[in-house]
Protein backbone atom coordinates (compact mmCIF):
# COMPACT_ATOMS: atom_id res chain seq x y z
CA UNK A 1 0.00 0.00 0.00
CA UNK A 2 0.96 3.63 -0.80
CA UNK A 3 2.77 5.28 2.17
CA UNK A 4 0.73 8.34 2.66
CA UNK A 5 3.86 10.34 4.76
CA UNK A 6 3.41 13.17 2.08
CA UNK A 7 -0.76 13.77 2.41
CA UNK A 8 -1.97 15.69 5.30
CA UNK A 9 -5.95 16.14 5.86
CA UNK A 10 -8.38 18.19 8.28
CA UNK A 11 -10.12 15.58 10.16
CA UNK A 12 -12.25 13.16 8.18
CA UNK A 13 -11.48 14.55 5.14
CA UNK A 14 -10.76 11.40 2.44
CA UNK A 15 -7.32 11.30 0.14
CA UNK A 16 -8.22 11.04 -3.15
CA UNK A 17 -7.02 9.06 -6.24
CA UNK A 18 -4.95 12.44 -7.55
CA UNK A 19 -4.09 13.09 -3.94
CA UNK A 20 -2.28 9.68 -3.99
CA UNK A 21 -0.34 10.24 -7.23
CA UNK A 22 1.07 13.44 -6.55
CA UNK A 23 1.99 12.06 -3.19
CA UNK A 24 3.68 9.00 -4.86
CA UNK A 25 5.82 11.48 -7.20
CA UNK A 26 7.27 13.81 -4.50
CA UNK A 27 8.77 10.18 -2.75
CA UNK A 28 9.70 9.24 -6.20
CA UNK A 29 11.51 12.76 -6.73
CA UNK A 30 12.95 12.49 -2.85
CA UNK A 31 13.94 9.02 -3.17
CA UNK A 32 16.15 10.26 -6.26
CA UNK A 33 18.20 11.85 -4.14
CA UNK A 34 18.40 15.01 -6.05
CA UNK A 35 16.77 17.47 -4.02
CA UNK A 36 14.94 17.65 0.08
CA UNK A 37 11.54 17.17 0.47
CA UNK A 38 11.57 17.34 4.29
CA UNK A 39 8.96 19.28 5.38
CA UNK A 40 7.31 19.55 2.34
CA UNK A 41 3.50 18.08 2.47
CA UNK A 42 -0.11 18.68 0.91
CA UNK A 43 -3.40 18.64 1.84
CA UNK A 44 -5.20 18.98 -1.41
CA UNK A 45 -5.10 18.69 -5.22
CA UNK A 46 -7.43 19.38 -7.72
CA UNK A 47 -7.70 19.23 -11.78
CA UNK A 48 -9.26 22.55 -12.86
CA UNK A 49 -10.79 22.69 -16.37
CA UNK A 50 -11.51 25.79 -17.71
CA UNK A 51 -12.07 28.25 -21.01
CA UNK A 52 -9.06 30.03 -22.67
CA UNK A 53 -9.43 33.41 -24.67
CA UNK A 54 -9.65 31.58 -27.78
CA UNK A 55 -12.44 29.64 -26.10
CA UNK A 56 -10.78 26.39 -26.18
CA UNK A 57 -10.52 24.20 -22.94
CA UNK A 58 -7.55 23.52 -20.90
CA UNK A 59 -6.49 22.58 -17.21
CA UNK A 60 -3.68 23.39 -14.64
CA UNK A 61 -3.23 20.79 -11.49
CA UNK A 62 -3.73 22.98 -8.17
CA UNK A 63 -2.17 21.78 -5.30
CA UNK A 64 -2.66 23.21 -2.39
CA UNK A 65 0.18 22.82 0.63
CA UNK A 66 0.29 23.70 4.57
CA UNK A 67 1.56 26.87 5.50
CA UNK A 68 4.47 25.63 7.17
CA UNK A 69 5.77 23.47 4.44
CA UNK A 70 6.11 26.77 2.40
CA UNK A 71 9.42 27.54 3.61
CA UNK A 72 11.17 24.39 2.93
CA UNK A 73 8.71 24.10 -0.66
CA UNK A 74 10.07 27.45 -1.54
CA UNK A 75 13.88 26.26 -1.48
CA UNK A 76 12.88 23.37 -4.25
CA UNK A 77 9.58 24.89 -5.92
CA UNK A 78 11.09 24.96 -9.42
CA UNK A 79 12.66 21.11 -9.09
CA UNK A 80 9.25 20.07 -8.06
CA UNK A 81 7.30 22.09 -10.00
CA UNK A 82 9.51 20.82 -13.18
CA UNK A 83 8.91 17.05 -11.96
CA UNK A 84 4.81 17.12 -12.03
CA UNK A 85 4.68 18.95 -14.75
CA UNK A 86 7.07 15.97 -16.93
CA UNK A 87 5.07 13.68 -15.16
CA UNK A 88 1.32 14.38 -15.40
CA UNK A 89 1.73 16.77 -18.58
CA UNK A 90 0.14 19.43 -17.51
CA UNK A 91 0.79 23.03 -15.76
CA UNK A 92 1.07 22.84 -12.07
CA UNK A 93 0.47 25.77 -9.38
CA UNK A 94 1.74 25.26 -5.98
CA UNK A 95 -0.46 27.74 -2.85
CA UNK A 96 0.11 27.41 0.54
CA UNK A 97 -2.87 27.23 2.50
CA UNK A 98 -2.94 30.85 4.82
CA UNK A 99 -6.07 31.77 7.47
CA UNK A 100 -7.77 35.01 6.30
CA UNK A 101 -8.59 36.86 10.22
CA UNK A 102 -11.52 39.24 10.28
CA UNK A 103 -11.32 42.61 12.05
CA UNK A 104 -13.96 41.73 14.40
CA UNK A 105 -12.29 38.51 15.24
CA UNK A 106 -10.60 39.60 18.77
CA UNK A 107 -10.06 37.13 21.44
CA UNK A 108 -9.11 40.19 23.99
CA UNK A 109 -9.47 43.73 23.95
CA UNK A 110 -5.55 44.06 23.37
CA UNK A 111 -4.99 41.80 20.85
CA UNK A 112 -3.81 43.29 17.78
CA UNK A 113 -4.41 40.97 14.26
CA UNK A 114 -1.62 40.10 12.57
CA UNK A 115 -0.78 42.00 9.06
CA UNK A 116 0.06 39.39 7.26
CA UNK A 117 -3.54 37.71 8.31
CA UNK A 118 -5.37 40.54 6.71
CA UNK A 119 -7.52 40.15 3.29
CA UNK A 120 -5.05 42.21 1.55
CA UNK A 121 -1.62 40.81 2.68
CA UNK A 122 -3.24 37.15 2.08
CA UNK A 123 -4.01 37.63 -1.88
CA UNK A 124 -0.72 39.67 -2.20
CA UNK A 125 0.75 36.25 -0.87
CA UNK A 126 -1.14 34.34 -2.44
CA UNK A 127 -0.27 35.84 -5.84
CA UNK A 128 3.78 34.77 -5.12
CA UNK A 129 2.79 31.39 -4.32
CA UNK A 130 1.09 31.12 -7.96
CA UNK A 131 3.48 32.76 -10.66
CA UNK A 132 6.19 30.34 -8.42
CA UNK A 133 9.18 29.85 -9.62
CA UNK A 134 8.94 33.01 -11.36
CA UNK A 135 9.03 36.61 -9.82
CA UNK A 136 6.95 39.63 -9.51
CA UNK A 137 8.99 42.65 -10.96
CA UNK A 138 6.04 45.21 -11.24
CA UNK A 139 2.48 45.90 -10.75
CA UNK A 140 0.20 47.79 -12.85
CA UNK A 141 -3.79 48.69 -11.99
CA UNK A 142 -5.92 51.15 -14.90
CA UNK A 143 -9.35 52.11 -14.04
CA UNK A 144 -11.96 51.63 -16.82
CA UNK A 145 -14.52 54.09 -17.27
CA UNK A 146 -17.40 52.13 -16.02
CA UNK A 147 -15.03 52.53 -11.86
CA UNK A 148 -13.43 48.60 -13.01
CA UNK A 149 -9.80 47.74 -11.54
CA UNK A 150 -8.14 46.11 -14.36
CA UNK A 151 -4.43 44.96 -13.07
CA UNK A 152 -1.55 43.63 -14.93
CA UNK A 153 1.32 41.66 -13.16
CA UNK A 154 4.88 41.97 -14.77
CA UNK A 155 6.94 38.21 -14.23
CA UNK A 156 10.75 38.30 -14.83
CA UNK A 157 11.20 38.02 -18.44
CA UNK A 158 14.20 35.73 -17.85
CA UNK A 159 11.37 33.45 -16.64
CA UNK A 160 9.36 33.88 -20.01
CA UNK A 161 10.49 29.96 -22.03
CA UNK A 162 9.40 28.37 -19.02
CA UNK A 163 6.84 30.30 -18.03
CA UNK A 164 4.87 31.87 -21.38
CA UNK A 165 2.67 29.49 -22.00
CA UNK A 166 0.99 29.71 -17.89
CA UNK A 167 -0.40 33.01 -17.87
CA UNK A 168 -3.26 32.00 -18.68
CA UNK A 169 -3.62 29.31 -16.34
CA UNK A 170 -2.01 31.72 -13.69
CA UNK A 171 -4.86 34.20 -14.34
CA UNK A 172 -7.72 32.00 -13.66
CA UNK A 173 -6.26 30.23 -10.36
CA UNK A 174 -6.04 33.45 -9.07
CA UNK A 175 -9.30 34.95 -9.83
CA UNK A 176 -10.54 30.92 -8.57
CA UNK A 177 -9.08 31.88 -5.37
CA UNK A 178 -9.44 35.16 -4.71
CA UNK A 179 -12.22 36.25 -7.16
CA UNK A 180 -9.67 39.29 -8.27
CA UNK A 181 -9.18 39.38 -12.01
CA UNK A 182 -5.43 39.77 -13.14
CA UNK A 183 -3.56 39.70 -16.58
CA UNK A 184 0.03 38.67 -16.40
CA UNK A 185 2.59 39.72 -18.86
CA UNK A 186 6.38 39.76 -18.62
CA UNK A 187 8.67 42.36 -18.23
CA UNK A 188 10.56 44.36 -20.89
CA UNK A 189 14.31 42.99 -20.13
CA UNK A 190 16.64 45.41 -19.42
CA UNK A 191 20.58 45.79 -21.56
CA UNK A 192 21.62 42.97 -19.03
CA UNK A 193 18.72 40.78 -19.10
CA UNK A 194 18.31 40.50 -22.80
CA UNK A 195 22.49 38.99 -22.71
CA UNK A 196 21.15 36.61 -20.62
CA UNK A 197 18.43 35.83 -22.64
CA UNK A 198 20.43 35.66 -25.78
CA UNK A 199 23.04 32.99 -24.35
CA UNK A 200 20.17 30.70 -22.74
CA UNK A 201 18.82 30.44 -25.98
CA UNK A 202 22.50 29.65 -27.88
CA UNK A 203 22.71 27.32 -24.98
CA UNK A 204 18.81 25.24 -26.29
CA UNK A 205 19.52 25.36 -29.59
CA UNK A 206 22.73 23.79 -29.19
CA UNK A 207 21.05 21.11 -26.97
CA UNK A 208 18.52 20.52 -29.96
CA UNK A 209 20.95 19.82 -32.33
CA UNK A 210 22.77 16.98 -29.92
Amino acid sequence: MFNKSKIIKKGEEKVTELDEDIGKSLTMLEQKGEVSLRGVFLNSTECVKFKMADASENQYLLVRIPFRSLAPYRKVAAAVIEHLEAQFKWPVIVVANRTIISKRAKHHPSQMRPRSRTLKAVHAAMLQDIVSPSNIVGRRQRATQDGKLFEKVYLDPLDQQEMGEKCEHLSHAYQKLSTHKVAFEFAKPNLHQQRTIAQMNEKRSKMTKQ
